[in-house]
C-alpha cells in the first residue's frame, strides 16, 4: 500500500508539472500574439507575423494567433498564406465567425467570389446567433460579391437585409443606391443618396452621384447646389491640411 500510495503521489506531482509547464506556455504564447497585435496596429506586419508565429510555436491551437497571422499575411499581400491560416482557426473553432468573415474577402482578393459567398454566408449565420451587429456588415460585404458576379437582384436583397439590420450603417445606403443606379432604377437611387448624406452631410461619394445623376436629369439647381456642396468640402478638407 505504501509503494502504490507513492507512485499515485508521483503521478499527482508529474500531472501538476505537467499543467503548470502547458498553462506557463499558453501565457506566453498569449503574451507574443499580444505583441503581435501591437506591431500590427502600427503597421509592422513583418514583425507582427514573427511574434504570431512564435505564439503558434508554443501553442499551434491557439485560435487567435491564427487568425491574427492570417490578418497580417493579408495586409501584406500575401493573400495564399493568408487563406491558408484563417483555414487553421476555422479548424480550431469552426463557430468563431471572424475567420470565417476574413478568409472571404481573401477570397475575393484572389477572384474565387464563390468561395467567398459561402464564407460570408457563415460568418452572417455565426454573427447571428451571437447577436452580432456585424452581421449586418457581412450582409453588406455578400451584396458587394454578388455584384462582382453580375447578381444585383441578390446584391439588392442582402443591402436591404443589411439596413434592416442596422438602418443606420451609411454604406449598406450608399451601395444599395449604386445598385438601384446600375438597374436605371433613379428614383430609387436618389433617395438612397439622400440617405447617405443624412447620415454624413460631408460624403463625398453621395454628393458626386446625386451630382451626376441630376445632370443626367437637366435639374439644373439641383445639381448647382450639390456642385457648391462639392467645393464647400473640398476647401474644408484643404483648410484641415
Amino acid at each position: 500500500m505504501l509503494r502504490l500510495h507513492r507512485i499515485t503521489k508521483s503521478a499527482k506531482w508529474l500531472l501538476f508539472l505537467t499543467f503548470c509547464i502547458m498553462a506557463g506556455c499558453d501565457n506566453k504564447a498569449n503574451h507574443y500574439n499580444k505583441e503581435g497585435i501591437v506591431f500590427y496596429n502600427r503597421g509592422k506586419y513583418t514583425e507582427a507575423i514573427g511574434e504570431f508565429k512564435k505564439a503558434l510555436e508554443l501553442n499551434p491551437n491557439l485560435y487567435d494567433a491564427h487568425y491574427h497571422l492570417g490578418i497580417a499575411y493579408y495586409a501584406k499581400g500575401m493573400i495564399d498564406e493568408s487563406i491558408a491560416e484563417l483555414k487553421k482557426a476555422i479548424d480550431v473553432n469552426p463557430n468563431e465567425p471572424k475567420a470565417h468573415y476574413n478568409i472571404a474577402f481573401a477570397y475575393v482578393a484572389k477572384e474565387e467570389v464563390d468561395n467567398a459567398l459561402g464564407e460570408y454566408k457563415n460568418a452572417i449565420e455565426l454573427f447571428a446567433a451571437k447577436k452580432d451587429k456585424k452581421e449586418a456588415d457581412g450582409y453588406l460585404y455578400l451584396a458587394v460579391a454578388y455584384s462582382l458576379i453580375e447578381k444585383h437582384d441578390e446584391a439588392m436583397a442582402a443591402c436591404q437585409k443589411a439596413i434592416e439590420i442596422n438602418p443606420d450603417l451609411e454604406d449598406a445606403h450608399y451601395f444599395l443606391g449604386v445598385c438601384y443606379y446600375k438597374k436605371n432604377m433613379i428614383a430609387e437611387a436618389i433617395t438612397k443618396f439622400k440617405k447617405v448624406v443624412q447620415l454624413n452631410p460631408k460624403s463625398e461619394r453621395a454628393h458626386n452621384l446625386l451630382f451626376t445623376i441630376y445632370n443626367q436629369l437637366g435639374k439644373t439647381e439641383e445639381a448647382i447646389e450639390e456642385d457648391r456642396i462639392l467645393k464647400q468640402i473640398a476647401q474644408e478638407r484643404r483648410e484641415q491640411r
